[in-house]
């Protein structure tokens, strides 16, 4: 009798606690109050946009694999040592925010609270070119990316790869997209960039898809040539006034990565290949580019009155333990916080003219050797060399083909790591001999995927390599196939 007793009673008590459950309405108790219900756009993008100066302009790993810089005593980059590489940061970092701020300015119920931070369609369209900027970058550094079946959470735990050519058309298409979207309203707030100006960003969509079709122009020529004059007839960088640059802060959690390098030690000095090429050539620049070396001297001199003695190129991938031997990068690269690092400069773009112009796009006025003279023109002025001197420079270098554009582009990207990589990449020009020291002596073209990637999702792992090739730093990328 007591157990069952004891039963009904629990019975009863079970019974009250759901229907307790049922019947109380907690209304807004677990809301904070004082915090968003939506994320903030403003904040999503300038956080997206911190990593363009953080990790894509300022990266190493292309300065040196095109010996533009060499390392000091721990040369590990130099010697091609790093075999694999993570691409996850960019999915769950910027791309993400990228993509949620789509995705609000998209939907019917957030959209209107979404326009205190700008007009909905700029926002989407300049997260849009920011996405496939961010998107280029990584695919010319691993190749085939997973993108399609990505971001979709338990609906693709396992993503497939999309192969490079897809990769590009989708960027070509998301640019398009972006450019059809900007408008007379307000630009986004939280652009660290351009300040909500969407003429600015109109230029760097451009400009972005002209780069874009002449990276692709060995493998689809047709594709490339209409890309290209779409983007030229649409509007990019005509001159340095124009040049697309990122801005680092005054704080130490925004300044310039190139500040911090040179804070507390010295790691990365002059290469002898940017050294001799600069000196041989008469090319003032090497004056702007480094400092003069504060013990070493070369005897090996080029310039009138040996003034070029101390400026001392390091042995690429040797381990230069006496950094004070070589010239460092100028200290108005590594002496100020808010230095201001080139994304795309005019004279990179008149140089991409006048290689367009060799291949008989229609690009507008000019011939190749007056866009290849331009395009040295603006690259010394932009790093304040002497009118004499550009005007000594350029009448001594008048023969304009494929390869000195090339060579040019080169010294022109100087710094600027991912651009100089790819461009190096695609044009096989100017000829780099790699690094003695290293243990596989071939300049590398490629990331390898992170060791996760197998292990997390090796059936589409599997699939990638068997399209794409081997998964080292030596198989060639879709467009590089020269």
């Amino acid at each position: 009798m007591k157990k069952t007793i004891k039963n009904i009673a629990l019975l009863i008590c079970v019974s009250i606690f759901y229907s307790s459950c049922d019947s109380i309405d907690f209304g807004d108790i677990n809301d904070n109050p004082n915090g968003p219900t939506v994320a903030v756009t403003s904040q999503l993008l300038s956080q997206a946009q911190k990593t363009v100066g953080e990790s894509v302009v300022t990266s190493m790993k292309g300065i040196l694999y095109t010996q533009q810089l060499a390392e000091g005593q721990y040369p590990g980059d130099s010697r091609y040592e790093t075999l694999t590489s993570n691409y996850n940061g960019w999915y769950t970092g910027p791309i993400q925010n990228l993509n949620e701020i789509v995705k609000i300015n998209n939907d019917e119920d957030l959209k209107a609270g979404a326009q205190a931070f700008g007009d909905n369609n700029n926002q989407i369209a300049v997260a849009k070119i920011m996405r496939s900027y961010y998107l280029q970058y990584i695919t010319d550094r691993w190749g085939a990316l997973p993108w399609s079946e990505a971001f979709q959470g338990i609906a693709y735990p396992q993503p497939k790869f999309d192969s490079q050519e897809d990769l590009y058309n989708f960027m070509f298409a998301e640019i398009d997209e972006a450019l059809a979207l900007i408008n007379g309203g307000a630009g986004p707030l939280g652009d660290i960039i351009f300040s909500g100006d969407m003429s600015r960003w109109k230029m760097f969509a451009n400009t972005l898809k002209m780069t874009m079709a002449l990276r692709i122009s060995d493998v689809n020529a047709s594709l490339a040539k209409t890309k290209f004059e779409q983007a030229v007839s649409g509007g990019v960088i005509t001159s340095n006034s124009d040049n697309i640059l990122f801005t680092f802060g005054t704080d130490d959690g925004s300044d310039n990565p190139w500040e911090d390098r040179f804070e507390s030690r010295v790691d990365y000095i002059l290469s002898a290949t940017m050294a001799e090429s600069l000196r041989s050539n008469l090319d003032p620049r090497l004056f702007k580019y480094v400092e003069p070396s504060r013990d070493g001297s070369t005897t090996a001199t080029n310039f009138p009155g040996d003034i070029d003695a101390k400026y001392v190129g390091a042995p690429h991938g040797l381990a230069n333990g006496n950094v004070q031997d070589f010239s460092l990068p100028s200290t108005k690269v590594t002496g100020v916080q808010d230095y201001q690092s080139p994304i795309y400069t005019s004279a990179q773009v008149k140089f991409a003219l006048a290689e367009a112009k060799l291949k008989g796009w229609n690009v507008g006025s000019g011939t190749t050797s007056s866009l290849f003279k331009e395009g040295i023109e603006d690259s010394m002025s932009f790093w304040g060399v002497a009118q004499a001197d550009i005007d000594a420079y350029t009448a001594a270098h008048t023969t304009s083909t494929l390869s000195e554009i090339a060579y040019e582009k080169w010294v022109a990207l100087y710094l600027n790591g991912p651009e100089a990589w790819a461009e190096w990449r695609r044009l096989d020009m100017p000829v780099l001999t790699p690094s003695a020291s290293a243990q596989d002596k071939r300049i590398p073209v490629r990331d390898a995927y992170d060791s996760s990637v197998e292990d997390n999702n090796p059936a589409n792992y599997a699939a990638v390599v068997a399209a794409q090739g081997a998964d080292d730093l030596h198989t060639k990328l879709w467009w590089d196939v020269n």
